[in-house]
């Protein structure tokens, strides 16, 4: 019989998945190759794989997560290593009562009833109870704590647990109430959920059940754990990696065939989903504990992570490296991420050389049936993160589609980094599938499948290397250049390499790529290099290979033609630059390729060299910068590189449409990390808004990246003028200022000659804390808001070194009944959490609270917490120079200012620092161009 039955699902499978006559268009699978895949070799769909998605949970009973495309249990198993799903138990008192068992515990106030016999009995007698509260979801964003649909959320569901023995084996199993009737005995035994992988839900009364959950038992911690996504996020990428029969149409994800095991690693109560200490860790030392137990090719999707200070050294980067040096075939992929489009900009642990990091696309038909959008190419998404010191992404994947969801969900259309990273995971699926039929037996390197699934990827036109990487995934090439090594033997030939050059912006002053980020100091006769070292993946001692040398820039020279290595001797590459190619200001990017000097002219290692020629300008001269009549793209970007000059205090950007032409599109400032500073509005001439204007002040010195995007949802190309001009008032000092001792000095510092009307106000007070955080521990500080007060701000600052111990770091604010009312989390060094002020009491009790999420348990952290609370009230400073508010500044002439103020009758606590603005308004134009900020004594 289960011959016959096999039989048949392998004859019914035999078919393509994807119909040459019915194109999805909701998650695009024509330009990857992925539809042409599926055609050609309908048995190598994922089937034989399994793909680890480490995420928010993933949703076990959703059309779509059910089966796998032969009829197997798509989902195998789940674990949450966040703890949001614990569910404590503890010893019942067991009683009987007319043929019913009473189980209680009076301390926790739980009780439920068997009315008739459970099918199982302890080994030992004891029984022990839990409960899991509807009102534990209320601070989820998935509104779905009322699981019953009863109207309330005040419902507690019980579980009992024990021991069983059954033959030789003991285990333990679980009665769920899942109906609420406070009868186990009408509800199934349910055991760890890869077991048997029972699935269970909570009855809906008015609608569709809310989670699918699975659980697992924890006696030694006296945990049942329930696995569930409240948060969407793992669901969705899920069906984009392995989904089959989404929404139960002809409709799936890219790897049909693969297995899914679902580590829950983002606990959904704080805000993303944000990851907790350890979660993550746990979760990829899970899934290679599990690798090494199966026979199957195992790929790892996560999707988190946050941005990245200094890219690659991160401490979950190193946890990664040497996790996959000790179990080279581990898959792991990830978003690039998800803050760009600036260069500079790779996530963390997506910089890591461990991991598979993929770009976002946007294709054309995905633009047009999801979201309207009438482009013509694929469009890499204008948040996707680009390189700069590191060589990421690997390649771009498509990051918007519609996909699997849970029933609470509303949406079904995400896009992100985070839903290209399974797109590439499901690639990799497919060729992992087809690897184990054509060649069983061989393990492929996950470095060197990286490998394939780069250099297999189409190059994108308009793109450079920090776009797109190696360019747009492709399945059939990559299968294709699959086979080509194997069959050359290079699964035993392959080297891995660390390449490591000049980066000035790192604190070592080098990284994996030569990134200058200002090249206007460089000369004909400079030379800079790389450095070659390999890494003895194959584990011999000797070594011996030759390498040719292509550029494939004219910009940049190598100087060396052919290179070597020998043994562990590493190899220098020289470069220096063709000035005569760099005259304009922009971006250079350039890849140096080392081919084996053989027949096989194998890609052994690259270089990228990435050289930013910024627009100067001095405080001597012109401070103005106009581009007229330019012209940008549906979803494409025009990048300009901005020395900032010495002395400036202010940058107004302005973007306006082009007379009678067309524009929708809108500029994005980013600072010399490749931190987003601003983003615009839109100017759209549809809607008559044609200009934007905004000023920036006390920027920190360096090559800013001012960004026009067009926007996707334009109609047609947008037509810009762009202009940028500075200003430079300065204040010569930094005191507090008393009533007594209330005078300033400030000086222009350019080359221009204005007056200012000077207005000042006293906006509040701040606090500076220093806190030190540990391992799991929370930070929680109760907080007041007064009537006077219309708005508490915290601001987390970091340093770059222990920001590198996160994986995330949550805050919240909560009310006085537990409800969090604002969230955030932390996505680089410096985070704030804003609180608007819109109770009517007279005062309003508010907590405060940070959770981290350090890679290691051990971690510690330093950190300023300054809170910041501003007044309802405005009180006025006069600002005065010779007793008039009219000043007129001369270029490096300085210049008194006299403030005048009282202390206003509002709350100051002790150790408040009052804090105001002095505004320096012109007199000729109305614009401010410049607000001073102050702190104040009284």
């Amino acid at each position: 019989m289960k011959l016959k039955f096999l039989l048949l699902a392998i004859l019914l499978s035999s078919s393509s998945l994807f119909s040459q006559d019915s194109t999805q268009t909701f998650l695009s699978v024509t330009n990857t190759g992925v539809e042409e895949y599926h055609n050609l070799y309908p048995e190598y769909d994922g089937r034989g794989t399994i793909i680890f998605i480490l995420d928010t949970g993933v949703d076990i009973g959703v059309d779509g997560l059910t089966k796998t495309s032969t009829g197997e249990t798509k989902v195998i198993d789940v674990q949450d290593f966040t703890h949001q799903g614990d569910v404590k138990f503890y010893e019942a008192d067991v009683d009987n009562e007319e043929g019913k068992m009473i189980f209680e515990n009076d301390d926790e106030n739980l009780s439920v009833i068997a009315s008739s016999s459970l099918s199982y009995t302890p080994v030992n007698g004891d029984y022990f109870i839990g409960g899991f509260e509807e009102s534990r979801l209320l601070n989820s964003d998935s509104g779905a704590a009322d699981l019953n649909g009863d109207g309330d959320t005040e419902d507690t569901y019980h579980l009992v647990t024990f021991e069983v023995s059954e033959g030789t084996d003991n285990f333990w199993i679980v009665y769920f109430d899942t109906n609420g009737n406070g009868d186990i005995s009408d509800d199934k035994s349910l055991r760890d959920y890869k077991v048997n992988q029972d699935a269970f839900t909570i009855e809906n009364q008015s609608g569709l059940s809310a989670l699918y959950m699975g659980l697992n038992v924890l006696p030694e911690e006296q945990i049942v754990s329930l696995h569930f996504d409240d948060g969407s996020h793992g669901t969705h990428v899920a069906g984009i990696a392995a989904g089959y029969s989404i929404g139960g149409i002809d409709f799936n994800g890219v790897a049909p065939g693969a297995n899914v095991i679902s580590l829950k690693l983002g606990n959904n109560l704080f805000a993303g989903g944000a990851t907790v200490t350890e979660s993550m860790k746990k979760a990829y030392l899970y899934a290679d504990k599990i690798s090494k137990e199966v026979e199957v090719p195992c790929v790892i999707n996560m999707s988190f992570g946050i941005g990245s200070e200094i890219e690659g050294h991160a401490e979950m980067e190193a946890f990664l490296e040497e996790l996959t040096e000790e179990n080279p075939y581990l898959y792991i992929c990830l978003g690039s991420g998800n803050e760009g489009p600036g260069i500079s900009s790779p996530g963390l642990p997506s910089a890591s050389y461990a991991v598979f990091s993929s770009g976002a696309i946007l294709t054309q038909e995905v633009g047009r049936d999801n979201y309207g959008a009438t482009l013509n190419k694929d469009i890499i998404l204008y948040f996707s993160s680009r390189g700069g010191e590191v060589r990421k992404p690997d390649v771009c994947s498509p990051g918007a589609c519609t996909s699997t969801v849970p029933n609470w969900e509303s949406w079904d259309r995400f896009w992100g980094t985070s839903m290209a990273a399974p797109y590439s995971a499901g690639v990799m699926s497919l060729l992992l599938s087809a690897a184990s039929k054509e060649y069983p037996g061989v393990k492929i390197p996950s470095q060197l499948l990286y490998k394939i699934v780069r250099e297999s990827a189409t190059n994108m036109e308009g793109y450079n290397h920090l776009d797109q990487g190696h360019g747009y995934i492709n399945a059939v090439n990559g299968l294709n250049l699959l086979r080509k090594y194997i069959d050359q033997g290079e699964v035993n030939k392959f080297e891995t390499y660390t390449i490591v050059s000049t980066a000035p912006n790192f604190p070592n002053g080098k990284s994996s790529n030569l990134y200058l980020r200002n090249g206007s100091f460089l000369q004909k006769e400079d030379t800079y290099s790389f450095k070659i070292t390999r890494n003895n993946f194959q584990e011999t001692d000797k070594f011996y290979r030759a390498y040719r040398l292509e550029c494939d820039s004219d910009w940049l020279l190598p100087i060396q033609k052919k290179t070597y290595i020998r043994n562990d001797q590493p190899t220098y590459v020289s470069v220096k630059f063709d000035k005569d190619k760099m005259k304009e200001p922009g971006l250079y990017t350039a890849r140096i390729t080392g081919y084996r000097d053989d027949r096989t002219k194998f890609p052994e290692f690259e270089m990228i060299a990435v050289v930013v020629i910024p627009y100067k300008l001095c405080s001597e001269g012109d401070l103005n910068l106009n581009w007229e009549s330019k012209a940008v793209e549906q979803g494409l970007v025009d990048r300009y590189f901005i020395e900032l000059p010495a002395g400036q205090t202010g940058m107004k950007i302005n973007l306006s449409a082009v007379k009678k032409k067309y524009a929708r599109a809108r500029y994005r400032l980013v600072d010399p990390d490749g931190k987003d500073v601003d983003l615009s509005p839109q100017i759209n001439t549809v809607d008559a808004k044609r200009e934007i204007e905004n000023t920036y002040y006390d920027l920190t010195p360096g090559v800013y990246e001012l960004i026009v995007e067009g926007y996707f949802l334009a109609k047609d190309t947008s037509h810009y003028n762009l202009s940028v001009q500075f200003y430079g008032i300065n204040r010569l000092d930094n005191k507090a200022i008393t009533t007594e001792n209330n005078s300033i000095e400030v000086v222009n510092l350019f080359n221009k000659v204005d007056d200012y009307n000077m207005r000042g106000s006293l906006l509040g007070f701040e606090i500076e804390h220093k806190v030190t955080i540990e391992g799991s521990e929370k930070f929680r500080m109760p907080f007041v808001l007064r009537s006077g007060e219309s708005l508490k701000k915290f601001k987390l600052e970091f340093t770059k070194e222990d920001y590198n111990k996160f994986t995330d770091l949550a805050f919240m604010i909560y009310d006085s009944e537990g409800l969090v009312i604002e969230k955030s989390a932390l996505s680089y060094k410096t985070g704030t959490l804003s609180l608007y002020n819109i109770s009517s009491e007279d005062s309003t009790e508010y907590i405060f609270e940070i959770v981290p999420g350090f890679a290691h348990e051990s971690s510690s952290a330093e950190f300023t917490l300054t809170e910041t609370t501003h007044f309802r009230n405005s009180y006025s400073i006069d600002a005065v120079n010779n007793r008039k508010s009219i000043i007129t500044l001369y270029p490096s002439l300085p210049k008194n200012v006299d403030l005048f103020f009282e202390k206003p009758n509002e709350y100051f606590p002790k150790d408040a620092q009052p804090i105001g603005k002095i505004l320096f308004k012109s007199t000729s134009s109305n614009e401010t161009e410049y607000e001073l900020p102050i702190k104040l004594k009284f």
